[in-house]
């Protein structure tokens, strides 16, 4: 087979395109392969479903993929056509997205790299480019995804926040629970960026009529945003959240505590961590810290028989078992744990709904953990664009890369 026959298969070229010369050049100490590529004459080219006939050529060049360890780059005059109306239009070429300086092989090796692990910044230094070129590369082909790739219907949303910087930088992050991926995304965390983010879920062909239920943290804004732009969905507070708040309880009267008894010095971790995950040596410090600290010991046990009460709850979908759960716990006088009393019972409606539905917050904080390790590849986003693309690109659940059949 001939070289020129060999390159063109690797392209994936047809006609009217073919290699017209492949040659080796010498530049600043390096070899760089150069592969010129031509259209053949008298044939017409297709903008925006018409065929016309070439008015003149462009030169362009695109960086490809190394030749064994040599750079490799394309060369074209790309045909340029005059509309109707008289101006003049550059063809679309098949190996390269329009605008673009690179291949689509080469770009397609780039997100496999960042989706295999890779910052943005560690393919630049392992490709010798910018890391600014890495981000406009995927942002391209991510804004194309979510212009063109329609999501199906979505009715089980989960909402949860997360910042681009610790603690800086909040957005809202709309997931659909059963299709496993992020289908809107804004910049806050408040009532607007809920909306923000549900207009960026009905741009691509959600539609928040169709939402049955969004599960969430017990977040004032999000709640409100859910009675005013779906009411029709039920909130759903999941067990997560709910024994969260049971364990700040227990870590507020662990503070309190502590100012009278010194004993209970570097014991934080001790009284959060579950019963059954503590060691033998574990369990009689607690009994012991119990005993000498009466009011840790019994929020420990009913953080301890929050956990049988919920299991229980969740088995039967009852929530008998819970309601005697906090009459219990209200007639213990403890303050922290008065006040988790009242949160339940302010936020009943959701707490509720969990053990009709079954719904939880599950898929969200996975989510969340994977945005996290996003964040940590790339030591923080001050771009906040480039971080939603980022989120985009790995939990979109978007066709980005094409498999070796397509």
């Amino acid at each position: 087979m001939k070289t020129k026959q060999i390159f063109s298969l690797g392209l994936n070229l047809d006609a009217p395109w073919h290699i017209k010369e492949v040659y080796l050049e010498k530049e600043n100490n390096e070899f760089i392969l150069h592969v010129e590529i031509d259209h053949d004459k008298g044939v017409k080219f297709e903008y925006e479903d018409a065929m016309y006939p070439v008015y003149d050529h462009q030169e362009r060049t695109w960086y490809h993929l190394n030749f064994f360890e040599h750079k490799c780059q394309l060369h074209a005059r790309v045909p340029r056509v005059q509309l109707p109306d008289g101006t003049v239009k550059l063809i679309n070429v098949p190996w390269a997205q329009p605008g673009s300086s690179f291949t689509l092989k080469y770009e397609y090796y780039v997100m496999k790299l960042v989706k295999g692990g890779m910052s943005a910044k560690g393919v630049g230094e392992l490709l010798g480019l910018n890391s600014q070129r890495v981000f406009r590369m995927i942002n391209r082909h991510v804004s194309h995804a979510l212009a063109t790739q329609t999501i199906s219907e979505v009715e089980e949303l989960s909402v949860d926040e997360t910042s681009s910087k610790k603690r800086h930088n909040y957005l809202t992050i709309l997931a659909d629970r059963k299709g496993k991926k992020v289908v809107g995304i804004s910049a806050g965390k408040d009532k607007e960026a809920f909306y923000n983010a549900l207009i960026d879920m009905e741009v691509r062909g959600g539609d928040r009529a169709n939402i049955k239920s969004v599960t969430m943290d017990m977040s004032r804004a999000y709640i409100a945003a859910v009675d005013e732009y779906m009411r029709q969905a039920a909130i759903v507070f999941d067990r997560f959240h709910i024994v969260k708040k049971m364990n700040e309880a227990v870590d507020e009267v662990r503070k309190t505590e502590r100012k009278k008894y010194k004993e209970l010095k570097n014991s934080r971790y001790l009284w959060l961590r579950n019963e059954k995950n503590l060691t033998k040596k574990q369990r009689a410090k607690v009994e012991e810290l119990s005993k000498l600290c009466p009011n840790i010991g019994k929020v420990y046990r009913l953080k301890e028989l929050l956990k049988i009460v919920l299991d229980e709850a969740y088995i039967h979908r009852k929530v008998t078992p819970l309601n005697e759960w906090m009459k219990e716990a209200w007639n213990s006088e403890i303050e922290p744990v008065k006040k988790f009393v009242n949160m339940l019972r302010n936020h009943w409606y959701g707490v509720k709904e969990y053990f009709y539905r079954l719904s939880t917050n599950a898929y969200a904080e996975r989510v969340n953990l994977k945005i996290q390790e996003i964040k940590r590849v790339a030591k923080g986003y001050r771009n906040i664009q480039n971080f939603k693309t980022m989120i985009y690109f790995h939990l979109g659940g978007l066709n980005l890369i094409p498999t070796k059949n397509e």
